[in-house]
């Protein structure tokens, strides 16, 4: 899940919600940890780094009033067009390659150029 955090400059409006949104320079997104703890069930990019199948499992289970095709079609679309799924699994390996200690003080940046 994410949400941001703006201040709406209201005098530019001059209504009760604003109709446009720009961001000028940069924009941060912090999301949750890459691994689940040991009692909770993979969410949002934590599922990335699990097989395909696994994935699809984790998806249904978390979302079992959806049908099934469409999950999997959906699945599909995702591992086909996400560009970060590369950078997540990859930061996985390097977190694996750390001591248990060290697991959690790794931090991942990812930076963007859409130019």
């Amino acid at each position: 899940m994410t949400s941001v955090g703006v201040k709406i400059d209201n005098s530019v409006t001059r209504q009760s919600g604003p109709y446009c949104f720009k961001i000028q320079r940069e924009l941060h997104h912090l999301t949750s940890a890459l691994l689940p703890h040991s009692d909770q069930t993979p969410m949002y990019m934590q599922i990335y780094i699990l097989d395909t199948a696994e994935q699809l499992n984790v998806r249904r289970a978390n979302n079992h009033n959806l049908d099934p095709v469409v999950m999997d079609n959906l699945q599909t679309m995702l591992l086909d067009n996400h560009p970060y799924i590369g950078h997540y699994r990859h930061a996985y390996e390097l977190i694996r390659e750390k001591p248990v200690e060290e697991q959690e003080e790794i931090t991942i940046r990812l930076h963007v150029n859409l130019q």
